[in-house]
């Protein structure tokens, strides 16, 4: 019997499959994992290569250019006359034609030129606009990371409340079988434990949610996976006018309409370009099938070359009106600058202001928990004592969970606050390292 009970156990054991345990994350791997997997990020730098094709595309109008082409007639009747009685055919029913053609662009009024100015200065924006498109990604993915720590504290918070009003029932059920407390007691700690229970319920199903939407923004492949992260205070120090400094300079948004400005820039001086003659120099080699009748076998080959020029002497002011659309694009890009940079300061500001408002918050909420934790112990005390009621000893229950959920409140607000106020500051994210 102990044999066969031996056996049963080990077979319940070896059956027994462990739970695999749920992977968990850091900030720095969230991030690095959005930023390779995530859709926004993969698209910007395939915008970053289509401007790098462009300026291959511009570039080669630069490059010499070679052709090769072939031609094939077929007459009803070849030309012929008719002397002395005889016949003479002056060509063949089949013909065929074949050269090579190269040119050279030797002169444009500086059109290409500026063209190819412009096409870097693209590739250039893209670049940027990748840095952009990534600072905002790792704003959101610290803001959702700081969403999670945050429901999941606040989980910890209703749970602990809930298991206090129930500890407070069970006292006020005992004391009611020994008829040292009302009725009233046992009832209103009831009616409290019933209170609270939804809003346990609620809290999880909001870190349910924030799981959800944070799996989706950073495509992570686990749909159960735990963050290795806490809500902490890390003040700020530096000024406002080193923040406004540095977006200025820095924001990717204000780098990347600079370099479209000098795109307009550009594009003014190539259209103004069409203003002086074009030039370009060209060689071909060319040959033909013999005539009929000249007694030849061989093709005749032979080579040309020269300089052509094209100047578009009157066009109806159709340049002139090219020109004043692109100067008025300019200075659109111009007046559409200036507004971003003060839109960047406003952001700055209004951001740097709600970090010092959470901070403010933070410090104020540390000594209304401490105030709250004392409050609930003296009426825990005086409850068991028999010198304060059930409701007394529940509304300080509710004070402290109140102040802790305040406190955790302004922790999450402060830290996205200061997510915010780095992206909006131009700060960018190293990878490998501790991030923004």
């Amino acid at each position: 019997m102990a044999l066969l009970g031996w056996m049963a156990g080990a077979g319940i054991a070896s059956g027994a499959e462990e739970a695999p345990a749920k992977p968990v994350f850091t900030l720095p791997e969230c991030i690095e994992i959005g930023l390779r997997q995530a859709a926004a990020a993969r698209n910007a730098q395939r915008d970053e290569q289509i401007a790098g094709t462009r300026i291959g595309q511009v570039r080669a109008q630069a490059l010499p250019q070679l052709s090769a082409k072939g031609s094939y007639t077929r007459l009803d009747e070849a030309a012929a006359f008719e002397f002395d009685g005889e016949r003479y055919e002056m060509g063949r029913e089949d013909n065929y034609a074949a050269g090579l053609e190269a040119s050279q662009l030797l002169y444009s009024g500086g059109s290409v030129g500026a063209a190819l100015k412009a096409a870097k200065l693209y590739r250039e924006a893209a670049q940027v606009r990748v840095q952009g498109v990534n600072n905002g990604l790792v704003r959101d993915i610290r803001a959702g990371f700081n969403d999670i720590l945050l429901a999941d504290e606040q989980v910890k918070v209703q749970a602990a409340s809930l298991a206090q009003l129930e500890d407070l029932l069970a006292q006020a059920e005992s004391r009611f079988r020994q008829q040292t407390a009302s009725e009233f007691d046992v009832l209103t700690a009831r009616v409290k434990v019933a209170n609270h229970r939804p809003l346990l319920i609620h809290a999880r199903k909001q870190a349910e949610l924030a799981r959800a939407a944070f799996r989706n923004l950073v495509q992570l492949d686990p749909a159960d996976y735990d963050l290795a992260g806490e809500l902490a205070f890390a003040p700020e120090e530096r000024p406002l006018a080193d923040w406004l400094a540095q977006g200025a300079e820095q924001r990717p948004e204000l780098v990347e309409m600079r370099k479209y400005l000098g795109m307009r820039e550009q594009d003014v001086r190539s259209e103004r370009g069409g203003y002086l003659p074009q030039i370009r120099a060209f060689a071909n080699y060319d040959g033909n099938n013999p005539e009929s009748g000249s007694g030849q076998d061989a093709w005749e080959w032979g080579w040309s070359a020269g300089i052509s020029a094209e100047w578009d002497v009157f066009d109806g002011l159709l340049r002139r009106n090219r020109v004043r659309e692109k100067q008025l694009e300019l200075d659109k890009a111009r007046e559409t600058l200036a507004d971003a940079e003060r839109q960047v300061a406003l952001e700055i500001q209004t951001h740097y202001l709600d970090l010092q408002q959470a901070a403010e918050t933070v410090e104020a909420s540390r000594e209304t928990v401490e105030l709250a934790e004392k409050s609930l112990e003296i009426a825990r005390v005086r409850y068991e004592n028999g010198l304060a009621t059930a409701l007394d000893y529940a509304d300080a229950n509710l004070a402290l969970s109140v102040a802790r959920l305040t406190r955790l409140q302004a922790l999450h607000d402060h830290m996205n606050a200061q997510a915010r106020l780095q992206q909006a500051g131009g700060e960018g994210y190293e990878e490998g390292g501790n991030g923004p």
